[in-house]
């Protein structure tokens, strides 16, 4: 049968790629045993659909008289493309191991030994040399799979003899996950190597004098980090966990910092970058100046507007109103509104005539979408003093007392206490009204393997509810370490995709992961939310575990941990797992997260619906989480720090987290 296959894949495959393997493409993976015959088989695989039959087509070519034979031969064809979309071949101890993309799992022992994969299903290895060919047995008919490589290609031969039908065969081509992405894809560049963690500083504070500065470790060969401070080296670092102490300038300014990763023999492995000092200012708008003047004759206001503007933003447009009418729109602003520093600019316009009752209104509007306003009634304002404006975010989340999240609220529900001095809320804005920057990190360890499948289903369900409109997300995959599989994007259908190039394999990284997820935010505007699923303690992490933790609590975004628990009391690593699940809880608990704790014990099955529910409680989180504002009148820098209560009976604050947070 591989003698035949291997005639027939050339209709298959273009002609220039056989025997001509692309080192671009090549595997190499800790997890990949070279013990077994056809361990060039192993690993992840994504079909490439241009070298593929895809299974409909060819049973809609066949000439078939009978529409009902037709009508069961393309279900059949379709459970096939379905399921062929992505494959996952392992080796545990002496079974082989398949995973398909609808999370179809199959272990059969490879010494040709046939067995019973319940529900009427049979199965066994009929060659594991260099083909690999599985039969499979279904109440349906008869399946038998061989694969085996060709170049860097793995190719697929499927034979289906369902009963009672005609009998087809599907080719299917499969390459390596890396072979697939874009070449102007993010990830198609080399992962991170190392990474700088932000240096503790109060909410707006500058950093001075001497500073403690750590790394996060990802490449396993690093075993020297130099440290450069305005591009001169400081210091050179040989001893985990390659963190140093830096003398920053006094008084304050905008510092480099810079690490470099060797290996063994001085080999480059990596660098990060992180700018010190680096003020941003929120996005925010107040009207700043109004000014009764005379224009030949008649009364007019001019109106002068202050506009604080992030870093990286680019202001389009301001516009003007005088109550509820349009009278101006400004877009000839100037380089100042381009995307650049952190700053604050002034922006004027000519209103003619108006009431004394009535209100001027100011709505400027970033490139990205984002809207801020102020209005002020005309009645006694003749002159404002101009001012300097800061504007205080917050994000808050109310429950009541059973623990459930809150809606309806008014800014009037807030106390705010500044410097033991009463602050008014001036805005409360819901989760519709500003967007969600939402983490997802998953753990794709070994052991996650039999509930893959279900997990991955309802993850993708989640993401589509969760992420809606002008929201954005990130995709985390951490096993003994760990990736950025997808950045910050506002593509859910390309962040749903990407699940697919999560394939369980590897110890875990747990600590690793919940802080290299944690670094992906650094200064993105709008609501905040991280969301760890793991089933393991942490086993390969090279950070300690206070590091994720105090970063974790200094960062103060809510974490979401989703633990799938397949221990049983008194195994050895019970022990292990009810002290990780401690240290996690006391993480979500302080960041105004949660701990959700799930035991997986026998058939696995029955978890669909608790996680379901889980991810639906997340879910009603994130909706209820509101946005809200005030105004201080702290200098920019100085740090920010009110103490904020909710006023309604039966109501508890969980979590108050400033915006935009660590910068």
């Amino acid at each position: 049968m591989a003698v035949l296959a291997t005639l027939a894949v050339t209709t298959l495959l273009p002609a220039a790629s056989l025997g001509q393997p692309r080192s671009s493409q090549t595997f190499n993976s800790p997890g990949i045993r070279q013990d077994v015959p056809f361990w060039q088989l192993l690993g992840p695989w994504i079909r490439n659909d241009s070298y593929s039959e895809h299974p409909v087509h060819k049973v809609e070519s066949f000439n078939l008289e009978s529409q009902q034979t037709l009508s069961r031969l393309r279900e059949i064809a379709q459970g096939v493309a379905d399921s062929s979309e992505t494959l996952m071949i392992r080796v545990r101890e002496s079974d082989v191991a398949l995973l398909d993309s609808r999370g179809g799992t199959r272990i059969l022992p490879y010494d040709g030994k046939r067995r019973n994969l319940g529900r009427g299903v049979r199965g066994r290895v009929l060659e594991a040399g260099q083909t690999l060919t599985i039969e499979i047995v279904e109440p349906y008919g008869r399946q038998v799979d061989t694969f085996f490589r060709e170049g860097v290609w793995l190719v697929r031969w499927t034979d289906l003899e369902p009963r009672n039908l005609p009998t087809f065969r599907i080719g299917t081509v499969y390459e390596r996950p890396e072979a697939l992405l874009e070449p102007d894809s993010p990830m198609a560049d080399p992962p991170a190597a190392i990474q700088v963690v932000p240096p503790e500083r109060g909410y707006g504070a500058l950093l001075s004098g001497p500073v403690e500065i750590q790394t996060l470790i990802i490449d396993p060969r690093i075993v020297e980090v130099e440290f450069f401070l305005d591009d001169a080296s400081t210091r050179l670092v040989r001893k985990r966990p390659f963190r140093t102490r830096v003398r920053l300038a006094d008084p304050p300014r905008q510092q480099k910092l810079e690490v470099l990763a060797y290996g063994r023999n001085r080999l480059y492995l990596g660098r990060d970058e992180y700018l010190l000092n680096q003020v941003d200012r929120p996005f925010a708008v107040r009207i700043a100046t109004i000014r009764s003047i005379h224009r030949a004759g008649n009364a007019a206001i001019r109106v002068g507007a202050s506009l604080s503007l992030p870093r990286n933003a680019t202001l389009e447009q301001v516009e003007f109103y005088r109550s509820d009418v349009l009278v101006e729109v400004v877009r000839d602003l100037g380089r100042e509104a381009a995307a650049g520093a952190a700053r604050t600019i002034q922006v004027e316009a000519l209103i003619d005539g108006g009431r004394p009752d009535d209100f001027i209104r100011v709505v400027a509007k970033l490139s990205d979408g984002r809207e801020r306003e102020d209005a002020q009634l005309l009645q006694g304002a003749d002159y404002q003093s101009e001012i300097d404006i800061q504007l205080a975010q917050f994000q808050v989340l109310v429950t009541d007392r059973d623990g459930n999240p809150v809606s309806g609220l008014a800014s009037g529900d807030f106390e705010i206490r500044e410097n033991g001095r009463s602050r008014r809320a001036v805005a409360l804005r819901t989760a519709h009204d500003v967007p969600l920057v939402l983490g997802l990190a998953i753990d794709s360890s070994d052991s996650m393997l039999p509930t893959w499948s279900r997990l991955k289903y309802i993850a993708r369900s989640f993401l589509e509810a969760a992420v809606t409109p002008g929201d954005r997300a990130f995709l985390v995959d951490f096993d003994d370490t760990v990736r950025l599989v997808q950045p910050l994007t506002t593509d859910q259908p390309l962040l749903s995709d990407r699940l697919d190039y999560l394939i369980p394999m590897g110890g875990t990284a747990l600590n690793d992961g919940l802080l290299f997820s944690l670094l992906q935010y650094r200064s993105e505007p709008g609501r905040r939310a991280l969301i760890v699923i793991t089933d393991g303690a942490d086993e390969h992490s090279r950070s300690r575990p206070e590091q994720s933790s105090e970063f974790a609590e200094r960062l103060g975004l809510p974490i979401y941990f989703i633990e799938l628990d397949n221990s049983r009391a008194g195994t050895p690593g019970a022990a292990v797992l009810r002290r990780n699940r401690e240290r996690l809880r006391r993480i979500a608990e302080e960041t105004g997260g949660r701990l959700f704790h799930l035991e997986l014990h026998g058939d696995t099955r029955w978890w669909a619906e608790p996680i379901e529910q889980v991810f639906g409680q997340i879910e009603e989180d994130l909706r209820h989480q509101h946005v809200l504002t005030y105004y201080t009148d702290q200098p920019h820098g100085a740090p920010v720090e009110p103490e904020i209560r909710v006023t309604g009976r039966g109501l508890r604050l969980r979590s108050a987290v400033s915006l935009p947070g660590i910068d």
